[in-house]
């Protein structure tokens, strides 16, 4: 016999209502107030088609009188339920939970709770149930009368059962999609014993590899210590078990290559085929090109650290995750999204670097010095700039005393500028004076409404219709196949309203009402290219530099009118200060490399390889400290600007 497809409320937003309404009405038809429902999914069933009622979600097919028709019946439930409930037994619960359908095993603890029937259960019932295959932990511990009714029970099972660390891992330190309701830990769940069933789960060889990394990723939270020999104890057992599968595993695999070539005419060359990003450069121009300020302009123009508004290209962006980099998988919630394409451009810009480097030692140029160049003498003879200072390592020095010099350095520049801002020149003894924690988010800027930011949810739903893989409106039979968004659809093709079904129309004919895209009338959609073009530039980058879009501000004025988007200043973006901070410290992500934190305190690995490639990223960094603060100068006196473009 067929299982029968029942009722179930998942959210207001689910798309699956407008069937459940159907099987609702079928069942309101059919209820018979006399009759006793005896059957424990019937009865789950009726409390479902209640919470569709309480939230007033109703089919549009119903007419007034079978809407209040209908409330009438409805409104019988809780009876029935109730009845069923003050009726059912101790000793018949376990049967009971075993005929539960698997959708409604939630409902169930949920109604237990609501009618009190743990208050007749005794303790050792309740371990009983625990031992069913239906029991699910987590759905008890969302009813917060039972929680307080069997705590010592439930902490008992907690420490028998492993898998329950994944549990307490997911509450307190996982991203969910969506916002969870909360869970209920019992008091006598100590912290001390929260950290005894995670070193359990860290010690054993079967533990989810995700939920290890989380571990040994994440800092501890309030409720849910990680101390360091617990967090070293699920490191080594995720090492083991990548191991293992790297002897027996075939993953995807990509490459990046750099290299410099006295045969290659072309200042550069950039190729990707099969998973291999391969950029080459010329020896040769680089050679006849070696006065300071090209050497530092190479960063933009030949490598690619910034695009044409100097946003840097380094940073995570979402639009370049693909769809199952963004949904599947454990993250943590304070997490730095990384990803493939993120992992390529790290590893593009670091070689970019250090060969980069070895070309200009060969012609006895060392990049700190024209660092130091920079800030002593290009800012204070192009802009009257006077006072910065940048102290470059020692030639001879290790890699580990670059690093913490370097660490040092980057602190200072940052420093001055901020000054800088505030009091209009550097004064050097008040520099020194100042012993505060420098925050990359605190930077101010010297242009006023530097950077412009998308904000609302109204932005949302118009940059996901727009531009996402995953938008309702992308699809049109007979013409998506190569069009990876519906603005990819009306760049490629001719549409029509006529070939878009009903539901797609409606969402269609929001975005004519937004007045990003017109409703000729002969049907066909076609675009607002240049309302089009800011909201792709919010899509792609998360931020426009307001300097370079002068041609919009007409655009951008009504789009902040509208509480779409919201002007802010400061040294670096949001994007880049998120980048900052993952690189140099985890005050933001708990995965953060904490680069600076590591060698200003002392707490790096003292290995000359390691503190190499640390080097090269402290480099970059500081490589993109100077093209921001260049920019800064740059906007602010334009005419100085053109004379000597850094």
């Amino acid at each position: 016999m067929a299982a029968i497809e029942r009722v179930k409320f998942y959210s207001l937003s689910d798309w699956s209502t407008g069937y459940h309404i159907k099987r609702a009405e079928e069942v309101l038809h059919d209820f018979i107030t006399e009759k006793k429902v005896e059957d424990i999914n019937e009865i789950i069933e009726l409390y479902n088609i209640q919470l569709f009622f309480q939230n007033k979600i109703y089919s549009r097919d119903w007419t007034k009188q079978q809407l209040e028709d209908y409330t009438r019946i409805v409104e019988r439930f809780p009876k029935a339920i109730g009845v069923f409930f003050s009726q059912l037994s101790a000793e018949a619960l376990d049967a009971v939970l075993s005929d539960v359908e698997f959708d409604y095993v939630e409902d169930f603890w949920q109604l237990l709770s609501r009618y009190q029937v743990y208050k007749k259960i005794p303790a050792n019932v309740f371990c009983e149930l625990s031992k069913n295959e239906k029991f699910c932990l987590r759905d008890v511990l969302r009813c917060k009368s039972l929680v307080e009714a069997y705590p010592n029970e439930i902490v008992l099972y907690m420490q028998e059962n492993f898998e329950c660390a994944k549990t307490l891992l997911s509450y307190y330190l996982e991203k969910h999609k969506s916002e969870l309701p909360p869970l209920y830990f019992p008091d006598e769940l100590t912290k001390e014993k929260k950290t005894e069933i995670l070193e359990k789960y860290a010690a054993n060889d079967l533990a989810n590899a995700n939920y290890l990394k989380l571990i040994f990723e994440s800092n501890g939270v309030d409720g849910l210590p990680l101390p360091d020999k617990l967090k070293l104890r699920a490191r080594r057992t995720y090492d083991d078990q990548m191991k293992r599968l790297s002897k027996n595993s075939v993953g995807m695999k990509y490459e990046v290559r750099v290299s410099f070539s006295a045969a290659q005419e072309e200042e550069w060359k950039l190729e990707s085929k099969n998973r291999t990003l391969s950029a080459s450069y010329s020896t040769k121009w680089i050679e006849e090109n070696l006065d300071y300020p090209t050497v530092l302009n190479n960063f933009i123009y030949l490598f690619g650290y910034t695009d044409f508004q100097f946003r840097s290209l380094h940073v995570h962006r979402k639009s370049q995750m693909g769809i199952f980099e963004r949904f599947l998988g454990i993250k943590g919630k304070r997490e730095y999204d990384l990803g493939v394409a993120f992992e390529q451009m790290q590893s593009l810009a670091q070689l970019q670097m250090m060969a980069y480097c070895r070309e200009l030692q060969k012609n006895r140029i060392r990049l700190e010095d024209v660092i130091k160049w920079f800030f002593k003498e290009y800012l204070q003879k192009e802009f009257n700039v006077i006072g910065f200072g940048f102290n470059p390592s020692s030639p001879d020095a290790s890699y580990l005393e670059k690093c913490r010099n370097i660490a040092a350095e980057i602190d200072s520049v940052l420093k001055q500028f901020k000054l800088w801002c505030e009091e209009g020149e550097l004064d050097s003894e008040l520099l020194h004076m100042s012993t505060e924690h420098i925050f990359i988010k605190n930077i101010p800027s010297l242009i006023k409404n530097k950077y412009i930011y998308p904000c609302g949810k109204e932005y949302e739903a118009i940059s996901h219709l727009l531009f996402s893989d995953q938008s309702r409106i992308r699809y049109v039979p007979e013409l998506s196949e190569g069009c990876e968004s519906f603005y990819d659809l009306m760049k490629k093709c001719k549409i029509y309203r006529h070939m878009f079904q009903e539901y797609q129309i409606r969402d269609i004919r929001w975005l004519a009402e937004q007045g990003v895209i017109y409703l000729e009338e002969d049907g066909r959609l076609t675009p607002d290219n240049r309302k089009i073009k800011i909201f792709h530039e919010f899509y792609e980058h998360e931020v426009i530099c307001t300097s370079y879009a002068k041609n919009c501000r007409d655009i951008l004025e009504e789009l902040k009118n509208r509480g779409l988007v919201e002007f802010e200043s400061s040294l670096f973006s949001r994007p880049e200060q998120n980048y900052f901070n993952y690189c140099m410290n985890k005050s933001e992500f708990d995965n953060g490399l904490d680069l600076r934190n590591r060698y200003i305190h002392g707490t790096q690995i003292v290995d000359e390889n390691k503190n190499e490639q640390d080097y090269y990223i402290f480099l970059r960094i500081m490589i993109l400290i100077v093209i921001k603060i260049n920019e800064e100068f740059c906007l602010l006196h334009p005419v100085k600007a053109q004379k000597n473009k850094v």
